[in-house]
């Protein structure tokens, strides 16, 4: 549910309810979970709705079984467990030993993106 590791906020979050709501879904959860995030920031606490919880509070809007909820957040992670598999199969010597504190990443520099779907 609630803070992001790298984020002040989490940049999934608002896109999501957003598909939310025009597909009709704003019910009880969407709103408590908003209502919890102004709460923590009136309070001066940086812990903003985080994807799981965006979508944790969607699905409960939809009726799903909370039960669902954990396999549902593992098939949002898979495509980037994928990529990840994909970059060490590619370029990493197998059974490496990774420093826990010594290691930067390598791959591609960051890039803007755009923020109009339409484009």
């Amino acid at each position: 549910g609630f803070g992001h590791r790298y984020h002040t906020k989490d940049p999934r979050t608002a896109r999501l309810f957003e598909l939310a709501r025009e597909a009709g879904v704003d019910g009880v959860h969407m709103k408590a979970v908003r209502a919890v995030e102004k709460s923590f920031a009136e309070a001066k606490k940086a812990l903003p709705i985080n994807v799981d919880g965006a979508i944790g509070a969607i699905l409960a809007d939809l009726g799903m079984n909370p039960a669902a909820f954990n396999g549902i957040f593992m098939i949002a992670r898979t495509p980037g467990l994928v990529a990840h598999v994909i970059e060490e199969q590619s370029r990493e010597k197998p059974m490496r030993r990774i420093d826990p504190v010594n290691h930067g990443y390598d791959g591609p520099a960051p890039r803007s993106l755009t923020t109009n779907r339409h484009e």
